[in-house]
């Protein structure tokens, strides 16, 4: 890093300063010696600078110096930083024994109440207790795991826990690389719930709690596909395509609603509770090892068959490792009528980045620079976008809505850019001892387009 002239100031040399920094009037010169300058700006110690120049101070040779690299060293992240990273239940990459074991010994801590209506009610009878995961001890963990292998969670669906856990479904631009997590973990942990309530129920017990899963399924589901409508969508039909927001908000219900089919008849052909069996055996069972049979006492865990937040975990990575999971969401038609999940997380990421350039614009463009550059960069940055369209695994349906985003995304560029000039002029206006140091007129969008024009056609 250097520090060094930054250039002259035109304002200065109108009001009658030369390049001294002086008036040639001697009244004004005499009365500016008799005073200490109080701007003066040390470089470097030891070493005086140079008197002012038309507003700038000009280092000398001496006065420049290299500031070194500066030293530093790599800290792995606190590993209670990680196992308690602050992210909702819908966008954990894994779920653990632990982690079950974790969330059930929380649950002891909340607040009590009901729901009425679309609030909910909190119950002062009952006082509440206050305790943070990372203090919970491996002991008292222990302790808790024994009581549940004791006692089991109970045939009643925790539905207040479910609902809790579908806390943030909402899908933008801070965590749509989370769109396909998020909805692998609706639509399977639907798929579990069904299979218990149609396993477990009967009659009008039955209807009643399918009521009640279909009711919260149906909320985040559209909660999900409105969130990618308005941030996505709109962003899209802000370059012109019409009608874009509509039908990618009715492809994230159909996306949605597509996993938790696949979800349940892979769990209608694979009895996912005999598996779990294999890796805790009920109590009384023999397992044989080396040493010979061992009698399991009742520490075997099968209260997690109970945990439908786990069982859904469990579903998710058998599907997933499962020939008909891997197999999922391959395209059937490049003319399909409809954004399949592959569409949506890329048609996602791509408007992210693009969404950002507009929102910080100085960070991707100096207007320092000339803007027969900057049609250039665009014109390069057009044939980079484009060859990642076309090597992406999306549709041709997609991919032609996206070709046609980028001319309209130039100019919305380029007002960003004016933005940024129009707030470089009111600074000016402020402070008018920096007219030079900055630019303010607007893009010259001719000279832009005959650059990206010149460039595009010599590719």
């Amino acid at each position: 890093m250097y520090i060094g002239k930054m250039g002259s100031n035109s304002y200065l040399n109108r009001i009658g300063l030369n390049h001294s920094g002086r008036n040639q009037n001697s009244t004004f010169l005499k009365w500016n010696q008799s005073f200490t300058r109080r701007d003066s700006v040390m470089i470097s110690s030891g070493t005086a600078q140079n008197k002012c120049e038309s507003g700038i101070y000009r280092p000398n040779g001496n006065s420049m110096r290299v500031i070194e690299p500066v030293e530093y060293t790599y800290v792995v992240p606190d590993e209670r930083l990680r196992t308690y990273e602050i992210i909702p239940p819908s966008e954990r990459t894994s779920y653990t024994e632990k982690d079950a074991l974790l969330d059930q010994y929380m649950k002891q801590f909340r607040i009590n109440g009901r729901i009425e209506g679309d609030k909910f009610v909190w119950d002062s009878s009952k006082p509440a207790g206050i305790c943070l995961a990372s203090q919970v001890s491996e002991a008292e963990l222990e302790r808790f795991r024994q009581e549940l292998n004791e006692k089991g969670l109970g045939d009643e669906i925790d539905w207040r826990g479910v609902e809790s856990d579908f806390v943030q479904m909402n899908v933008g631009f801070d965590n749509i690389e989370r769109l396909e997590t998020k909805a692998d973990f609706l639509a399977s942990r639907y798929a579990v719930l069904k299979d218990r309530i149609e396993k477990q129920y009967t009659g009008d017990e039955q209807k009643q709690e399918m009521q009640k899963l279909e009711e919260i399924y149906s909320k985040e589901k559209e909660r999900m596909a409105d969130s990618y409508g308005d941030t996505i969508g709109k962003f899209y039909e802000g370059l012109g395509q019409t009608g874009v927001s509509e039908e990618m908000r009715n492809s994230v219900l159909a996306m949605i609603d597509k996993k938790a089919a696949a979800y349940g008849d892979y769990l209608a052909q694979t009895d996912l509770y005999t598996l779990m069996d294999e890796v805790h055996p009920p109590a009384g069972h023999e397992l044989q090892c080396a040493l010979g049979s061992i009698q399991l006492d009742g520490s075997s865990d099968q209260w997690l068959k109970q945990d439908d937040a786990y069982m859904a975990a469990r579903l998710r990575e058998s599907f997933l490792a499962s020939k008909e999971g891997q197999g999922f969401g391959k395209q059937e038609s490049n003319e399909q009528a409809l954004y399949d999940i592959k569409d949506l997380s890329f048609a996602g990421v791509y408007a992210k980045s693009l969404s950002g350039q507009l929102k910080r614009p100085d960070m991707v463009w100096s207007t320092s620079k000339s803007d027969s550059e900057l049609g250039a960069f665009l014109a390069n940055q057009r044939v980079a976008e484009q060859r990642k369209i076309e090597s992406a695994d999306i549709s041709s349906k997609l991919a032609d809505m996206l070709h046609k985003t980028y001319e309209p995304f130039m100019e919305k560029f380029m007002d960003a850019l004016d933005q940024t000039l129009d707030e470089n002029q009111a600074l000016v206006n402020e402070k008018p001892w920096i007219c030079g140091l900055v630019r303010t007129s607007h893009i010259n969008r001719n000279l832009v387009y005959a650059s990206y024009q010149s460039e595009i056609s010599d590719r």
